[in-house]
């Protein structure tokens, strides 16, 4: 059969299509071929592990959406190529390829915020992150970053979210709107005169009906008087233990722990986190945000709020620290990429503890990528030596070896485009080599057995592919626990193997089927012809010529 015939099947079509689609996706996908295009692990090309360590045990559904929420969180963030796993039921890894120090430290603090957001107005929550519309935070015109470091971001709330502020907030013209992520919640704040000073607006920032933050001078503590503090989270400076080891003491004495786990915690937190930050200097200076207490922004509410069901808009405010003006921007833009994560993001089912990370050299990295394409090219030699001690036949081992080859690429491409090409998916890809050769053989093998002149090409094909698709089932069916197990180092593998097993059942076995049927049945001196019912046969010419 020529090859524009061959090309006329709709099975040798769909093939191209995807070997055609493979190609762009690996090599042409960011306009230069000399590049590949694809999303490397950090085995490949080096990264930092995070491991996050949770409160406590979590369900399969709530490890779900925990996993869902960091995803979502980073990916916000601008690091589309992190990858957020499940390990066991209470801790996850986060691996960030070829991350620098800055982003890692932003991708920290995405990881420790809760993610609830509360705007105050009076002491009372007058909107909330259920009010807020994930699609409409920041955007080309709602967000602004200055040289300075100043950063604006503008979000919005739904129609139900501004008939809730404009009925808290009605009143309050001139007042400010303290907006929060994670406020901390029954918490007591200890901090030394200095840092709070005697301005109306700090105080106020603390007040919410029924939650109060209660304020803690340094100075007027001692062994006694800790016990007055009755709170579920105590923050306190991060050199308490050595500048004041008494109410230290006094604190551990009462049932206070540094454990995440423990339903008493304290939380040390440097001076720059303590310290409010000050609009002007004195008795009537403004606050622009307060890291210790979660406070992002305390605008002053302009005008009187209208009770109007519709969609509405609202800015938060900053201003990032920085030595210079690049530091400056580069500290601003980190800000707005972090609150509009986290603002996306939702709240977290349980608090999570942020483990030391640790890096893989790229240098490292690159030998693991090279040793691995070294295994799949000595992987189709093998093949391709067994192949034809077995088959002597250049019509049919050219067709097996090239399906292989095919077959390696549009994996890779798979695995690489929709996920992360790591070290258990890159085995996944050589294990293929192995089930796919398989396959082909029995496919073969079908088509070269006599079973009597009366059986029919259709028929043998039949055969062979009730065998495929029974070892297919039952591959897919022992990789899936695997790929849902939640066990990190073998879920790559697993997902590269199921992507393969189909790709091979839906598209090139049934293709490596018309490629050998057609041109090694032909060269061998048989054609194709048609029974009774218009199903394809083929018939040797030597049997034409007895009949």
């Amino acid at each position: 059969m020529s090859l524009s015939r061959l090309l006329k099947n709709y099975k040798i079509l769909l093939l191209v299509a995807v070997l055609a689609a493979s190609i762009f996706m690996v090599f042409l996908r960011d306009g230069n071929p000399a590049t590949v295009d694809l999303n490397l692990g950090i085995e490949f090309i080096g990264g930092t592990r995070i491991p996050i360590s949770l409160e406590k045990p979590l369900a399969p559904d709530q490890m779900a959406l925990m996993v869902d929420t960091l995803k979502t969180r980073i990916n916000k963030f601008g690091l589309s190529q992190a990858v957020v796993r499940p390990l066991g039921n209470n801790q996850i890894l986060v691996e960030l390829p070829q991350a620098q120090a800055s982003v890692i430290q932003s991708v920290e603090a995405i990881l420790r915020e809760q993610g609830r957001f509360e705007a105050l107005v009076g002491g009372q929550v007058a909107l909330n992150g259920s009010h807020v519309i994930p699609t409409g935070i920041g955007g080309a015109n709602g967000e602004q970053i200055q040289a300075d470091g100043k950063w604006e971001l503008t979000f919005s709330v739904t129609g139900e979210g501004e008939m809730h502020f404009a009925n808290v907030a009605s009143g309050h013209k001139g007042d400010n709107v303290y907006m929060f992520l994670d406020r901390p919640q029954h918490a007591a704040l200890i901090v030394p005169h200095s840092y709070i000073p005697a301005s109306p607006t700090i105080l106020d920032a603390l007040h919410e009906n029924g939650d109060d933050i209660q304020l803690f001078y340094l100075e007027d503590l001692n062994a006694n008087t800790t016990a007055a503090i009755n709170a579920s989270v105590v923050l306190i400076p991060q050199n308490l233990s050595g500048s004041n080891p008494t109410v230290y003491q006094a604190l551990l004495s009462s049932g206070y722990s540094l454990n995440i786990s423990a339903s008493k915690r304290l939380i040390p937190l440097s001076e720059s986190a303590l310290r409010p930050n000050l609009l002007g200097i004195g008795p009537g200076a403004g606050l622009s945000g307060w890291e210790a207490i979660g406070l992002k922004s305390a605008p002053i509410l302009q005008v009187e709020p209208l009770r109007k069901n519709v969609i509405q808009q609202y800015q938060i405010t900053g201003s990032a620290q920085g030595n210079d003006a690049k530091e400056l921007k580069d500290n601003a833009a980190n800000e707005v990429r972090t609150l509009k994560s986290v603002l996306a993001g939702g709240r977290l089912p349980v608090s999570a503890s942020v483990g030391s990370y640790y890096n893989i050299a790229p240098s490292l990295g690159n030998q693991f990528l090279t040793y691995s394409f070294y295994a799949i090219g000595l992987a189709i030699l093998l093949v391709a030596a067994i192949i034809t001690l077995r088959y002597r036949r250049l019509e049919l081992i050219l067709p097996i070896v090239g399906t292989n080859v095919i077959e390696i690429l549009v994996l890779l491409a798979l695995v690489g485009t929709l996920g992360t090409l790591d070290l258990a998916a890159m085995a996944g890809v050589i294990a293929l080599i192995g089930s796919g050769v398989d396959n082909q053989i029995v496919i073969t093998d079908e088509l070269l057995k006599k079973h009597g002149e009366d059986v029919s090409q259709k028929r043998k094909l039949k055969d062979a592919f009730f065998i495929v698709f029974t070892t297919a089932g039952v591959a897919l069916a022992s990789m899936l626990p695997l790929l849902l197990s939640g066990i990190v180092e073998v879920m790559g593998f697993a997902l590269a193997s199921i992507l393969g097993i189909l790709m091979g059942v839906l598209i090139t076995r049934p293709a490596y089927s018309v490629i050998v049927e057609e041109t090694f049945f032909e060269s061998a001196g048989i054609h194709a012809g048609h029974d009774e019912k218009g199903h394809g046969t083929h018939q040797s010419h030597e049997h034409e010529k007895k009949e």
